[in-house]
């Protein structure tokens, strides 16, 4: 009998090169388990060396965001357990969600941006906290600050990843606008820039994140940058932060990678000459003090004046290959794509196109590597509510695996059993793999 997963738009399925018949063939997701069902926001995932699965969010109540874990061994879900040990310092964001991490020795890691309302500021300040667990995401122990200008200047921290090496170095990235609020306030006010046209499609409100999304940006202040932060004693503390890059775009996410040589890669979109807003990676070496230059996956050479809301995702397979997947406005190849590398991020082979035909509005993608192949689920915002498409990528082709009529910001992980994925479904949490 056919399930809601193995229906899928004749746009998709011409764009992947499959037929309805070839999707049905594939196998489908088990029943899907609701674990949030209301005022949730968008979650994201992660596994540990023994399969356990954990899924974070952050919930509202009462105009307050907790963030929540809920952690499955071989059978369904427990109850959600409350991370943050301050009640009400997690604010919901679709391009900066709390993230999770596992790491060895049942070690799970949740990093998730505050938000604080500041006279004058037109959006609010914000923050990095991270809580760790050391019994598999149980328990946690109350949270660090992650950035270490907290309690200075009020900025903007956030558009993060978190990541956890073999040997349980603690990673995280994010969006940084302190050098950017510093300049700010050395000159006098400024009339706010004048907004451009927003491509959030209708029913998806932006959330207030201090970066300014969805509106021209002042070209006489610098931009903001990324930066990294690492910790060797398991979430405690963290050391001195690396500056990655500047220019970049200010509201698209970065995302981190760790190769199995150590490698640690991160991605975001940055902001070339004349607008143009491309995705692109750099790579810190084992042993190295600093990240190398950052390398275009691809010149789209996309000129936007504004905000997509739409940062990348990687992943490195047991190959060593680096994948990438982003969204893309450029007319003319409008929509998702994944490219890889084969030489630690130094270079990109052609991109293949995960969702693409007319217009297509900033849509989410999430990455996983599962042994030496691939896994992309992204959703696609040409309609109101979906579809979510969940397909193994290898070589520049596209298996659709399912398929979810309704369906918003996928997240992927790889377990030892296969994959999970989550997403967001209206304010509910949702979580599913592949039979």
């Amino acid at each position: 009998m056919k399930t809601r997963w193995m229906i899928a738009g004749a746009v998709a399925l011409a764009a992947a090169g499959l037929t309805a018949a070839a999707v049905a063939r594939r196998p489908a997701l088990a029943p899907a388990a609701t674990l949030a069902a209301a005022n949730a926001s968008n979650p994201t995932v992660a596994a540990d060396e023994e399969g356990v699965r954990l899924v974070a969010w952050v919930g509202m109540e009462g105009g307050a965001g907790n963030v929540y874990l809920a952690r499955a061994e071989g059978g369904g879900y427990g109850p959600a357990v409350r991370v943050n040990d301050r009640a009400g310092d997690a604010a919901p964001h679709e391009q900066a969600p709390a993230q999770v991490a596992a790491g060895p020795g049942g070690a799970v890691y949740v990093a998730w941006q505050t938000n604080r309302e500041v006279p004058g500021r037109r959006f609010p300040a914000s923050d990095l906290r991270l809580a760790r667990s050391t019994d598999g995401g149980r328990t946690f122990a109350p949270a660090v600050t992650v950035n270490a200008d907290a309690g200075g200047m009020p900025s903007s921290h956030t558009f993060h990843n978190v990541a956890v090496d073999k040997d349980g170095t603690v990673w995280v990235s994010w969006l940084d606008s302190r050098v950017r609020d510093a300049e700010r306030a050395r000159h006098r006010p400024r009339a706010a820039p004048a907004a451009v046209a927003s491509t959030k499609p209708a029913g998806q409100p932006r959330t207030g994140h201090g970066h300014g999304g969805g509106m021209a940006e002042d070209p006489t202040l610098p931009g903001g940058e990324v930066r990294v932060a690492r910790s060797t004693d398991g979430g405690k503390t963290f050391g001195p932060e690396m500056v990655v890059d500047g220019d970049v775009c200010p509201c698209c996410r970065t995302s981190l990678a760790i190769g199995e040589d150590g490698s640690v890669f991160v991605g975001w979109r940055k902001v070339y000459a004349g607008d143009v807003r491309d995705v692109v990676v750099a790579r810190l070496a084992p042993g190295a003090a600093a990240f190398g230059a950052p390398v275009r996956v691809h010149a789209d050479g996309w000129v936007f004046p504004g905000c997509p809301h739409a940062g990348p995702s990687l992943a490195v397979d047991a190959r060593g290959r680096l994948h990438v997947a982003w969204y893309t406005g450029k007319e003319g190849r409008q929509g998702l794509w994944h490219a890889s590398s084969a030489d630690g991020g130094r270079s990109f082979g052609a991109p293949a196109a995960l969702l693409q035909g007319g217009w297509v509005p900033p849509s989410q993608v999430a990455l996983a590597a599962e042994g030496d192949r691939v896994w992309a689920a992204w959703d696609d915002r040409r309609t109101a509510e979906g579809p979510l498409t969940l397909a193994r990528v290898e070589d520049g082709r596209v298996d659709v695996v399912a398929r979810e009529r309704t369906g918003r910001a996928p997240a992927l992980a790889s377990t030892p059993r296969g994959v999970l994925l989550a997403w967001h479904q209206g304010q509910t949490v949702r979580a599913s793999e592949p039979r």
